[in-house]
């Protein structure tokens, strides 16, 4: 079920009726919720989800007490990861054939990751284990079920087990939360949505001249992240509304100066997710020297972009991404005096052209398409298509600015001043009235069914 679609407003508003029912009653009928979004995935997508849950729910009881009983459970999760997402990738093609037609599970690249984060916390001793009941709604919990963000349990387990035992939503959350939710409609069905059908024209063939490829890359990369951080807003917005917190995914990507600080804004996450249980345990850190330490970064960035999809250019995507990170690093001492700003312009456009492999079809597309980024050739009409390039451009970089300042803790402040009835009243309707804004294209949300 799409979060743009008027039908998840009542998924929402039964939700938000259910954290207030008296205490314990709250936390099951709030499951029950969860589970029929779910349920709208299809009978095969909710019946592997539910035995998936129970199937680590009872290897998280033993895990603690069997070595052998967790790395069982983190290889069951991951052979089905790899089966459901990558058989067309590596198995044969005869063979890959016959599995065509079984659809990736929805959201099960982030539930599985939920479920491999508790499981290897509860074996270190960073978690607890929880009944079967919460569990549940801990991996189920609908907002942050198919497109994330990846949270902990510690994070949400806590937040989840007072619904067991009573909590009152504060009205600045619900204002929050609606405004979050308006914000990543905003930002799906006006921005999003829109640069849809100009993109896919753009990466329909290798453009033919420099500008209208580099307009391309650049107009992809505001549309992936419109897409991605509004379905995030909405998630946290949805949260918020049931008085839980989710924790934040986006801040600003765009405006980082070098890769490392763009990792700590995109897909927050995901990149704290792939330090703490692949980064750091393989000794990207310290241990095994620097040929070591470079291997496991580029290594994990290549695990990163595989984990987007079964294609090569999500491998190259990722692979690329840490060279980038690692030239950084060795070249951090030698340009620590250049400005910031002409930093994040050369950062930035290492970021787009990296894009084009994340967007491209295949490896030989992105190729030519790079290639036509840096032949300088220029349309006929160069002057006019120059300039109405660098206006949009422009223009989605300030969006992108102004974005930055309503995340400031002055402007939170100010926003919870206005937390009165009548201006929430105006929030929900707007985000009622752009549910309902004629949609004639279908453009789903890019991450779902990763």
């Amino acid at each position: 079920m799409s979060f743009d679609n008027p039908i998840f407003l009542l998924v929402l508003l039964a939700s938000a009726a259910a954290v207030r029912l008296p205490s314990g009653l709250a936390g099951w009928s709030l499951l029950a919720i969860c589970a029929v979004f779910y349920f709208f995935a299809g009978i095969f997508d909710f019946s592997l989800f539910v035995a998936i849950i129970i199937v680590n729910w009872v290897a998280a009881t033993l895990v603690r007490r069997s070595r052998l009983i967790f790395w069982l459970a983190i290889a069951g999760n991951l052979a089905i990861l790899v089966f459901f997402k990558y058989r067309e990738m590596l198995l044969p093609e005869a063979v890959a054939g016959d599995f065509r037609r079984i659809a990736i599970p929805l959201g099960i690249s982030f539930y599985l990751f939920h479920i491999l984060a508790y499981l290897a916390d509860l074996r270190m001793g960073r978690t607890r284990l929880v009944g079967l009941h919460k569990f549940s709604l801990f991996v189920g919990f609908f907002p942050h079920l198919i497109a994330g963000p990846i949270v902990r349990a510690n994070q949400l387990v806590p937040q989840l087990e007072r619904l067991w035992h009573g909590q009152r939503v504060r009205r600045h959350l619900v204002f929050f939360g609606l405004a979050l939710c308006l914000l990543g409609l905003v930002k799906k069905i006006v921005f999003s949505n829109s640069l849809a059908p100009v993109v896919d024209d753009l990466f329909h063939t290798v453009p033919s001249d420099m500008l209208t490829a580099w307009a391309g890359a650049w107009l992809f990369g505001f549309q992936i992240y419109f897409d991605f951080s509004g379905y995030t807003d909405i998630a946290l917005g949805s949260a918020m509304l049931l008085g839980l917190r989710l924790p934040t995914n986006f801040r600003t990507p765009y405006l980082a100066a070098d890769p490392r600080e763009f990792w700590q804004r995109w897909h927050i996450t995901l990149s704290y997710w792939i330090r703490d249980y692949l980064y750091i345990p393989l000794g990207g850190r310290r241990e095994g020297g620097p040929a070591w330490q470079a291997t496991v970064l580029i290594g994990v960035m290549v695990l990163a972009g595989l984990w987007h999809g079964a294609n090569w250019t999500f491998v190259a995507w990722g692979g690329l991404w840490g060279v980038y990170i690692l030239i950084w690093r060795l070249l951090a001492p030698s340009i620590s005096s250049v400005p910031v700003v002409a930093k994040w312009a050369v950062h930035i456009q290492v970021v787009m052209v990296l894009w084009v492999f994340f967007r491209a079809p295949d490896i030989g597309f992105a190729l030519r398409y790079i290639g036509q980024m840096f032949t300088f050739e220029l349309p006929v009409a160069s002057r006019q298509v120059v300039v109405a390039g660098v206006v949009g451009c422009a223009g989605l970089m300030g969006l992108h600015w102004l974005e930055s300042l309503t995340q400031q803790a002055s402007a939170i402040l100010r926003l919870r001043r206005m937390a009165h009835p009548v201006v929430i009243g105006i929030v929900a309707g707007l985000c009622l009235l752009l549910l309902l804004f004629p949609n004639y294209d279908i453009n789903p949300f890019i991450y779902f069914r990763f």
